[in-house]
């Protein structure tokens, strides 16, 4: 699936901890998903970089079920990518 620019634009947030977690998973592995995933990203970048650092962090949870899917998608990519599929 093509990435549309402005999704990997709007995947820039500026804030290193954020950009860890979204740029590779944009790049690397949001290409092989369905468009469903793509939605609920785009849903996703919606958020506040306070928000998604704090629903990254696990110090709170996602507004919506949509977002809970995405973040807890983007977690285990980022975690697979560490070798740390386990955390």
């Amino acid at each position: 699936m093509e990435i549309p620019g402005k999704i990997k634009w709007q995947s820039r947030r500026g804030m290193r901890e954020i950009d860890l977690m979204l740029l590779p998973f944009v790049e690397q592995d949001l290409p092989h998903m369905d468009e469903s995933v793509l939605e609920d990203y785009a849903q996703l970048l919606e958020a506040s970089d306070l928000q998604l650092v704090r629903w990254f962090d696990g110090t709170q949870e996602p507004d919506t079920e949509a977002r809970r899917r995405v973040v807890k998608l983007i977690r285990q990519c980022h975690a697979k990518r560490l070798g740390r599929e386990g955390v």
